[in-house]
């Protein structure tokens, strides 16, 4: 087991330190599972990123000139450069 020192907000403590005692449980043993359990260590990330995301559409697209006009122009209005 690594020691470490960490800087953590009074409240936050506060809290921690509240589940503990109400728990019968070690402080350290409160923190470490909820790192743990947020940082999902050994699993998947706790959040998926964007690029885990599958796209989805909710309707047939058109494949026009047109419609990439009017989404260019639409970009362009809104100060958007691609």
């Amino acid at each position: 087991m690594m020691k470490t020192t960490l800087d953590l907000p009074d409240d936050l403590m506060r809290e921690i330190g509240i589940r503990a005692a109400r728990e019968g449980r070690k402080l350290q043993d409160i923190i470490s599972e909820s790192l743990r359990r947020d940082l999902r260590l050994g699993e998947k990330a706790a959040r998926p990123s964007l690029r885990d995301l599958a796209p989805l559409s909710v309707g047939k697209v058109r494949e026009s000139d047109e419609s990439e006009d009017r989404i260019g122009a639409m970009l362009n209005d809104r100060g958007h450069r691609y």
